[in-house]
């Protein structure tokens, strides 16, 4: 099958949908953080745990009542083991990624990691998926040209925030460890991109 053809394949693919849905979602929230108006520097961590919590209960409910209508949707953008044992769990972790990095950096370092997320992972799956050849040593499932490009996507995004050199460093760490979580720590890379990403950038920060 020609790259042609694969690449249109993924486009009708739920991997495109949910790629396209977290990097919307991230713009939109690095947009939100960054307004300056007084509901959102109060209280946008108080909304994303009420969020968090709902899309916890939509997860439970969902998984022991398996309603047609919310199954039908998460269909379009869940994994499809996921949707059988934590539906909406791409949601869940994405709320907790975005409350983590608001809660433990700065506005600008919270910014650059979720961007990191929103650019870099969709980068690194879709070149990794239809261009990647050589394997990563420390997860056979990742592939280098995938990871390069998820650094490469994650550093400019992460630009618009921090210095490139510290958006650099935030997402080649964010990258690996994507990488790397997968095959040893089995954790989300909606929680774990922004995390060690934001986590690496401030101290880097703090260093110079």
């Amino acid at each position: 099958m020609s790259w042609r053809k694969k690449l249109k394949n993924f486009f009708n693919e739920y991997e495109f949908r949910r790629k396209s849905v977290h990097l919307l979602v991230g713009i939109v929230f690095v947009f939100i953080i960054n307004l300056d108006h007084y509901i959102i520097i109060e209280q946008l961590e108080i909304i994303l745990v009420a969020a968090l919590f709902l899309s916890l209960i939509l997860s439970i409910y969902t998984k022991y009542r398996r309603p047609k209508l919310i199954i039908s949707f998460l269909e379009l953008f869940d994994k499809p083991n996921d949707l059988e044992k934590f539906p909406a769990k791409g949601m869940v972790f994405y709320i907790i990624g975005i409350l983590a990095s608001i809660a433990l950096f700065d506005r600008a370092t919270a910014s650059a990691s979720i961007l990191i997320l929103a650019f870099g992972d969709p980068a690194a799956h879709l070149i990794g998926r239809y261009y990647g050849k050589r394997k990563i040593i420390i997860n056979p499932k990742k592939l280098l040209e995938g990871t390069i490009a998820g650094i490469f996507f994650g550093t400019l995004a992460a630009s618009l925030f921090v210095p490139f050199p510290i958006a650099f460093f935030g997402a080649a760490f964010g990258m690996m460890a994507e990488a790397f979580e997968l095959e040893v720590l089995h954790l989300d890379d909606n929680f774990f991109i922004p995390f060690v990403s934001g986590l690496v950038m401030t101290l880097i920060e703090a260093l110079l």
